[in-house]
């Protein structure tokens, strides 16, 4: 028996408040959800940067590396070239200067010609051949380096003898060439053979 001071069982008001209370239940659960969802995102976030930031080291340091390497091979290849270069001169002038004994041969062809009466045209050809081969050391900068009357200088002469002068304008000056010298631009090619004035 039901007593009649209580209310009528009211189902619809029973079913409405039983909605609210799972409805804010479901609200809450669903907060926490999406709160632990976002700090998990987050959390992703915090990892992907540091592993971009990672790679991007390891990419900076490869670069440098890369530029490192590139700057050593840039270095060598100049070295090398200047090297080979080097070599090159080096052997044109060893070259170029065998072809100076020629010129001493026609030098002392033409001097010896020179004293017999009869072999002026001998002179003249050997002369003419002289030049010929002095025109062509030019071509590759090759000259002849006047020696007779200026002063001694071991970069441009060598003494091969002291000879002795009264004249004190003539001390440690070149007296007489007994080989020519020749340069190449502005170096000696082969030095002038020298006699030097020494005052006694």
């Amino acid at each position: 028996m039901s007593d009649e001071t209580d209310p009528p069982f009211d189902a619809i008001a029973a079913a409405k408040e039983l909605d609210e209370l799972l409805g804010e239940s479901s609200t809450s659960a669903s907060r926490a959800a999406d709160d632990h969802h976002i700090e998990k995102l987050e959390k992703e976030i915090e990892e992907l940067n540091a592993l971009v930031a990672s790679k991007e080291a390891l990419v900076r340091r490869a670069d440098q590396r890369a530029q490192q390497a590139h700057a050593e091979i840039e270095a060598a290849t100049k070295r090398l070239a200047a090297a080979s270069a080097k070599e090159l001169e080096h052997r044109t002038r060893k070259i170029l200067a065998s072809f100076l004994s020629v010129l001493d041969d026609l030098d002392r062809g033409i001097a010896a010609a020179r004293k017999i009466a009869e072999s002026a045209d001998v002179v003249e050809g050997l002369e003419l051949i002289r030049r010929s081969v002095l025109a062509q050391l030019a071509g590759f900068g090759v000259k002849h380096a006047a020696a007779l009357g200026q002063p001694f200088d071991p970069r441009r002469h060598e003494a091969i003898a002291l000879v002795p002068v009264t004249e004190r304008s003539q001390d440690g000056r070149v007296i007489d060439v007994m080989r020519e010298g020749y340069q190449i631009g502005d170096e000696t090619l082969r030095p002038a053979g020298v006699a030097v004035g020494k005052a006694s």
